[in-house]
């Protein structure tokens, strides 16, 4: 705690890295962070005070965080006063990407012939040795179990089964340092400022078979488990029948993909396909960027995402700034925000531009559950009363966002099918554009 204590002042008045600024102290609570309090917490509190709920929702992102990136994002001004770690081959390893680790982990992971689990925020979701479905591979221990190394780069915050891994006492957790949180779940993780897989003229035969083997394994797991998110393809032999039943009924089908409702999956699919690279996509901290996570493919775009010191704050401001830097000097693109309802109701008055300033080309796209479903996932959705969840944790809304939008002077549209949606996605975007996407509980 002392050590905390330290790093937190320290990073607070700035240093060689960092500048002065807030810092954000994250206590991680024991699982399954909801329930009765111990009798020891309101000991001194009067009669009663143990049995007071605690609902609380789990990051388990660590003990310290500071805003204004994640790890390894200055290891290259780190990297001149320290040589990179060598990591021998033969040891059975995963890189590991969370928020801000960049294409550098799929460089990482290529270069040492490792699999690569990268979060949909890391910017690093792409290449030949991409993980999918990653949740549900460690969950298997024929996969997790033999984990013997883990190179982190990044923040990762989405997933509790990362979580669990780099909390093993008997997996060796190497972390690229950078100027925000270095990741210490396990108590004996090594932080460092570069890394480099050994030479292959250096590494006997048997290392390198035995890397070869082991992403294999990953890999052909990897693909078992990969989401097909594709739309099926229209019948064209039946639209051609000459037979009118059979044409009819391929019309009919066509006419109900096209008219089908969107949820949560069709939702970020549609929003990750219509992003190339020279667009930005920014996650808010919603339920959809678990979806996401979850169910997307791999693909080289630049992705941003508050996580830690900013969480639900400010995602429409970071947006904008993102929007009006990716921009400048006429720069291509359209950022797009990927978010629920209640991130946009809290950022709200960023909507607003002040006068004289140039419109930037985003996009919000809002999936609107009336209110915070992320919590249906976790384990506080048992406890209480329905009317005691929906107050604290739920808090359900019924804004008129059409009303907002106009208000602010943004175009708006409600969308209900794919089809519409990624008509608006690919459509030419010339302002600031509010997506409202009606989504069941």
């Amino acid at each position: 705690l002392r050590d905390i204590a330290d790093q937190a002042v320290s990073a607070a008045l700035g240093d060689a890295v960092r500048p002065a600024g807030p810092v954000h102290l994250n206590l991680p609570f024991r699982e399954p962070l909801a329930g009765s309090l111990p009798p020891w917490w309101g000991a001194d509190a009067g009669e009663g005070a143990h049995t007071v709920d605690a609902p609380l929702e789990n990051d388990q992102s660590g003990a310290l965080y500071q805003g204004g990136g994640g790890i390894g994002d200055a290891d290259e001004a780190l990297a001149a006063d320290e040589e990179p770690l060598v990591l021998p081959r033969g040891i059975r390893t995963i890189v590991l990407a969370g928020e801000g680790a960049g294409p550098r982990a799929e460089a990482l992971a290529w270069e040492g012939g490792w699999p690569l689990v990268a979060e949909i925020v890391s910017g690093a979701r792409f290449g030949r040795q991409l993980v999918h479905s990653y949740r549900e591979l460690l969950r298997r221990p024929e996969l997790s179990d033999p984990i013997e190394r883990v190179v982190v780069l990044g923040h990762p915050t989405l997933a509790r089964e990362t979580s669990a891994l780099l909390s093993r006492d008997d997996v060796e957790v190497i972390a690229l340092r950078g100027p925000g949180e270095t990741v210490n779940l396990n108590g004996a993780t090594v932080a460092v400022a570069a890394v480099a897989p050994a030479p292959t003229a250096a590494s006997t035969t048997e290392a390198i078979a035995a890397d070869r083997a082991w992403l294999g394994e990953w890999m052909r797991a990897s693909r078992a488990a990969s989401v097909d998110l594709s739309v099926p393809a229209p019948d064209g032999e039946a639209l051609a029948s000459a037979d009118p039943q059979t044409r009819l009924g391929a019309i009919s089908a066509e006419l109900a993909v096209l008219r089908e409702k969107l949820d949560r999956v069709a939702l970020v699919d549609a929003a990750w396909r219509a992003t190339w690279p020279h667009d930005r996509l920014v996650f808010g901290s919603s339920r959809l960027v678990r979806v996401a996570d979850a169910v997307l493919p791999g693909k080289k775009v630049t992705v941003h995402a508050n996580r830690g010191l900013a969480g639900i704050d400010g995602t429409v401001a970071t947006a904008f700034g993102v929007a009006i830097a990716s921009q400048a000097e006429g720069a291509a693109g359209v950022t797009r925000v990927l978010l629920g309802d209640l991130a946009l109701l809290h950022d709200v008055g960023a909507l607003l531009l002040a006068p004289g300033e140039t419109a930037p080309r985003i996009q919000v796209i809002v999936g609107n559950d009336s209110g915070g479903t992320i919590f249906d996932g976790l384990e506080v959705a048992a406890l209480g009363s329905s009317q005691q969840r929906d107050r604290v944790l739920y808090t359900p809304q019924d804004a008129d966002l059409e009303a907002l939008a106009t208000a602010y002077g943004w175009t708006y549209a409600r969308i209900e099918t794919r089809a519409a949606l990624d008509q608006a996605l690919t459509s030419p975007v010339v302002g600031p554009q509010l997506i409202e996407v009606p989504l069941p509980r």
